[in-house]
């Protein structure tokens, strides 16, 4: 039996090609939004399910299991969550997220979520 993935999609298609490449391996949503499904191509989520990664198109790209996620702070960006981002170190990854979560403190909280690109096979 075939178990039925969920959905995301990403801001931009080059951060789904990021993914596509085996580059970007992390990234993050707000506190309050991690549980909630957004439309029928974001749904919630859940550690240990599999995602199929949509792009602007609505073109599935890739498939990718959530391994991990972890409370973080806008003043303690953890490496695994930079380099996961594809950034050179946390300055980079707070430069490219600061419109994101809209200039945010630095007591801020968020949710960063780490997954791994899985092949169509693997994931059924």
């Amino acid at each position: 039996m075939t178990r039925q993935h969920r959905r995301i999609q990403f801001v931009s298609d080059s951060l789904v090609e990021q993914i596509v490449g085996g580059r970007k391996t992390a990234s993050v949503a707000d506190l309050g939004e991690v549980d909630v499904k957004e439309d029928e191509y974001n749904d919630a989520l859940v550690v240990g399910e599999y995602y199929d990664v949509y792009d602007s198109e609505l073109v599935n790209r890739a498939t990718i299991r959530i391994v991990a996620m972890e409370v973080c702070r806008w003043d303690a960006i953890p490496e695994r969550l930079w380099r996961g981002e594809t950034n050179e170190n946390a300055d980079g990854f707070r430069e490219d997220h600061v419109d994101y979560f809209g200039n945010p403190e630095e007591d801020f909280e968020f949710v960063a979520y780490y997954f791994e690109r899985v092949e169509t096979a693997e994931a059924e």
